[in-house]
């Protein structure tokens, strides 16, 4: 492994991060390359691939911006409301889609590519900014972008009986946590972490010894401060924990005695705080003040993990970074070791205070858990390894902890590789829907509603620019209940057929082999047919 020393990233290296960028980027894409070339008969792929519900607002709200929006609506809920400016990247890629006149899809997925690449590129930035020896900077930059838990392994193993049964393992739900496990559900994900690490980089350089915080202040200053604004913009979250840490490590300074230096640290705090501000503030206003987004913000819970399952979830790399974690907490000493110890003991303080989004408040966790891990493979495990042996260990060590990313980026596509799509319903509906939505396109307008099973109408407003009355449990204005009306529509467990549709103003009703496993749908003798697209019939009130 590389040993060479070097203040700055060297051609040879980027060539180097580069390409193996690139190979990560299209390690999260071959599971899409997969679907695409294998045979799904009479299913239609959606999309996406993990967390389709999610994925579809995605669509949703990139339809919105096609259409000239800049102010977000939710239009998985069937009722009017005002929008806001929220999510504004994906309603900017729908401009983007408009202007290129290209599929929407496409303009996603390689945005979401580009926003991987970028990702994997600002987070070797970050490991030069800290180590100036080569061969560190890639054991870093390989634990941060493959390193996860055992939650693989543990999840099946306490399905059924134990203490943990049921518990969230972080790497498997929290992708926002894992670096390559994030490429593959969004494009704000990577771009969050980014951010991040580039605003990290930045404060470690300007908090090195002897620099007293003056270290790039003409230009860097600027830079954290737009990153700062853009991750207000692209995942608020984020911002507290980072935000808490600096205040922690400019209060810290400041009782050492080092006012000087506090004073001018805190000059990094307040490019980072002051940008975010505005935004903070609107959301604040946003969620009390307008009854859409203030019951979205009540449905979108997203608690925190079991503390033994936070633990394993980050598993070996959190266990290889134990020793240099132990004399960070005793020695306290190096500023990017007490950065580092900050912003992880600020997320760990943050996912457990009682919020409804607690697990948001781990975004990024994987970078100061592969920090440390490095700092004690160089400083502590490398005494016990000969330096023959070390390219064995790191043979053995990657692909170990490395299992449940990959793990979680693969398993959708194995009903494809089975050749049972239906399994997998919602990342693929029968191929006749898709003709089904493009009629309703050109029947429909975004104030439109239209009724469907709970899994179809996920999908209506990106495919068909149409409102459904249920079609995601955060996005849909009391979505339980929307959701509980649906099934009794379809199932003929509703005493008047016609009062779900006048209360909702539904345009028109599909009846499709999803509707059908719903129920018998008893209705639809007081309901006018008004198309057949294959197996898929369209009717109206």
């Amino acid at each position: 492994m590389e040993s060479r020393y070097t203040m700055h990233i060297m051609p040879a290296e980027w060539r180097w991060v580069t390409v193996v960028s690139i190979g990560l980027v299209l390690l999260g894409f071959a599971p899409f390359l997969w679907v695409a070339l294998s045979d799904t008969n009479q299913w239609q792929f959606m999309g996406a691939l993990h967390n389709y519900q999610d994925a579809a607002t995605y669509l949703a709200k990139m339809a919105q911006g096609e259409a000239g929006a800049w102010l977000m609506q939710f239009w998985h809920t069937p009722e009017p409301h005002e929008g806001a400016l929220v999510q504004v990247l994906y309603l900017a890629l729908g401009h983007l889609a408009r202007l290129l006149s290209l599929p929407m899809i496409v303009i996603f997925h390689v945005a979401r590519v580009g926003a991987a690449l970028f990702m994997f590129l600002s987070l070797y930035q970050l490991a030069a900014s800290i180590w100036q020896r080569v061969r560190t900077r890639r054991i870093f930059f390989a634990i941060a972008s493959l390193g996860a838990g055992l939650g693989w392994f543990l999840a099946p193993l306490f399905a059924t009986t134990s203490t943990l049964e049921g518990q969230i393992w972080p790497d498997l739900v929290i992708p926002e946590a894992f670096l390559l496990e994030s490429t593959v559900y969004n494009v704000h994900f990577p771009l969050t972490l980014a951010c991040l690490a580039m605003i990290v980089a930045a404060f470690i350089t300007a908090f090195r010894p002897g620099s007293d915080g003056d270290n790039g202040v003409g230009f860097t200053l600027p830079v954290v401060a737009i990153l700062s604004f853009a991750l207000a913009l692209l995942y608020p979250q984020s911002l507290v924990p980072l935000g808490g840490a600096l205040m922690l490590f400019v209060l810290i300074a400041w009782l050492e005695g080092r006012r000087a230096y506090a004073l001018w640290t805190a000059r990094w705090l307040l490019a980072v705080m002051l940008p975010a501000l505005p935004m903070a503030l609107y959301y604040v206003i946003v969620v009390n003040v307008n009854p859409a987004f203030a019951e979205w913000n009540r449905q979108n819970v997203t608690l925190a993990p079991h503390p033994l399952s936070l633990i394993l979830g980050f598993g070996l790399p959190l266990f290889l970074a134990v020793p240099a974690i132990w004399r960070s907490l005793r020695q306290f000493e190096l500023a990017d070791d007490r950065l580092m110890l900050l912003w992880l003991g600020a997320m760990i303080v943050c996912l457990y205070l009682p919020t409804n989004v607690q697990r948001r408040f781990l975004v990024g966790a994987m970078i100061p858990v592969a920090y440390f891990a490095t700092r004690a493979i160089e400083d502590v495990w490398f005494r016990y390894i000969s330096r023959r042996h070390r390219p064995y260990f790191f043979a053995t060590l990657l692909p170990i902890i490395s299992v449940s990313q990959l793990f979680t980026i693969f398993l959708p596509v194995l009903p494809v590789v089975s050749g049972n799509p239906a399994s997998s319903l919602g990342l693929f509906l029968e191929r006749d829907y898709a003709l089904a939505f493009r009629w309703l396109e050109d029947q429909t307008t975004s104030n439109d509603v239209v009724l469907a099973s709970p899994v179809v109408s996920t999908w209506m407003p990106g495919w068909a620019k149409a409102r459904p009355v249920y079609g995601h449990p955060f996005e849909t204005l009391d979505a339980e209940q929307k959701r509980a009306q649906v099934i009794a529509w379809y199932g003929g467990d509703n005493g008047d057929c016609m009062a779900l549709i006048e209360t909702y103003d539904v345009r028109f009703i599909l009846v499709g082999p999803e509707e059908h496993r719903l129920g018998p749908a008893p209705c639809l003798d007081r309901l006018s047919a008004v198309a057949t697209l294959g197996q898929v019939s369209v009717y109206a009130p």
